[in-house]
């Protein structure tokens, strides 16, 4: 084969492996990772941004939908709120602040996952309640309630 051939080639395949390198550490600096394992400790305040409170369950196909469409749909939140996300599946604690905020709130713990913004609740997710969750989100911007503070200052 032609030398000039086996340098273009080479010289092609380094460009590419740069350029698919280069896209992995992109998507992972401007990734949004909402679904973590928080706990009531790691829940922070900021001036300027309210919380967004998820309960969700690890293999939850609803939760996985939600996730997906908030790592999808940043803009809606990522200016004015910051989300605390906490595993109940697995996580005993996370568990049992999930029965206790609900019944705090004189609520029933309808599984997960369950979205908890300014004063509103919204238990489950799919197509059918997206709007309602960008309704939320928009009606709750200006709301001082955080349920997680009222829980810990009763």
């Amino acid at each position: 084969m032609d030398t000039k051939v086996l340098k273009a080639f080479g010289i092609f395949l380094v460009v590419f492996v740069l350029f698919i390198v280069g896209l992995i550490v992109y998507d992972n600096m401007t990734k949004v990772e909402v679904l973590k394992n928080d706990h009531l400790n790691d829940v922070t305040y900021v001036d300027d941004k309210k919380n967004i409170y998820i309960f969700w369950g690890n293999g939850c196909a609803h939760c996985e939908d939600l996730r997906v469409y908030l790592e999808k749909n940043a803009k809606l939140w990522k200016n004015d709120y910051q989300i605390f996300s906490f595993e109940t599946w697995k996580d005993e604690e996370n568990a049992k602040l999930m029965d206790n905020v609900m019944a705090f709130l004189d609520r029933e713990n309808e599984g997960t996952p369950t979205i908890l913004i300014g004063d509103k609740v919204l238990v489950g997710f799919g197509s059918s309640n997206e709007e309602e969750l960008k309704s939320i989100l928009e009606s709750q911007k200006n709301n001082d309630y955080d349920v997680i503070k009222a829980y810990q200052e009763q």
